[in-house]
């Protein structure tokens, strides 16, 4: 239906949580990006979602969305990012655009990091950690911790996560040498896997490399807290392999 109203000149809005647009994957390339349409999908409870269960968890949608040609995905991690990219995707994106948005509500971050690609939240010289969307607010409290011991971290955050612009995340590795890149989706064709490969076909120099994800399987029903814990993800492990790779 999007695509028919895309056709006829409008720009759809579809709001639909991840797990259900994984239904809607063959369509997503035959209706939609093969004609190129503009058409606008808010992936909701995009990341881990609690008490939802295990059949909802919104961790697929980076890996699947980012195979479809054309298609730009975006990851706010305040509501006014969300507002913000929500119209940019509306009024100035071109092709299929997917804005994706956890379950709930802000989580430590309410800044608003404008519409450039990739951003810099914090300078640093030790160590590169990159995020994106609701796990932002852990990954600038897990920096508290690290640099209480004293070190200096660079905090850079994707507001597009496909397709992803790893220029500045070049530039900081060649810094510090050091890259943690800390993601609420799962392992397989996330975005640390991503700037890896990219950053070794640029030649850079990566010292250190960790990759902290939802891992390759299933996840099964708990809090998002009980979730972050299982699957290393929570400020306190970020922080703690932060400080490792130092």
């Amino acid at each position: 239906m999007c695509g028919g109203m895309a056709k006829q000149g409008a720009v759809p809005v579809f709001a639909v949580y991840s797990t259900f647009l994984q239904r809607g994957y063959d369509m997503l390339i035959h209706d939609i990006a093969l004609s190129g349409l503009h058409a606008v999908f808010g992936v909701d409870r995009a990341g881990l979602v609690g008490a939802d269960g295990e059949t909802h968890q919104g961790v697929f949608d980076l890996a699947y969305l980012s195979t479809v040609p054309g298609m730009t995905v975006l990851a706010p991690a305040s509501f006014a990012e969300l507002s913000n990219q929500l119209r940019w995707a509306v009024e100035e994106c071109q092709g299929p655009v997917a804005v994706r948005y956890p379950r709930g509500g802000e989580n430590g971050y309410s800044g608003d990091a404008g519409q450039e690609p990739t951003v810099t939240l914090q300078q640093g010289s030790d160590l590169t950690i990159v995020t994106h969307g609701i796990l932002t607010g852990e990954v600038l409290q897990a920096v508290e911790q690290i640099e209480s011991s004293g070190y200096s971290v660079e905090v850079l955050k994707l507001n597009r996560v496909h397709p992803i612009d790893a220029d500045p995340v070049a530039a900081s590795v060649q810094k510090t040498g050091r890259l943690l890149v800390a993601e609420e989706v799962i392992h397989q064709n996330c975005a640390g896997m991503t700037l890896a490969a990219e950053l070794m076909t640029r030649g850079v120099q990566v010292d250190r490399l960790r990759l902290l994800n939802c891992g390759k399987n299933f996840i099964p029903h708990g809090t998002v807290e009980q979730q972050r814990q299982l699957l290393g993800i929570s400020r306190e492990q970020i922080a703690a392999a932060g400080l490792e790779m130092l």
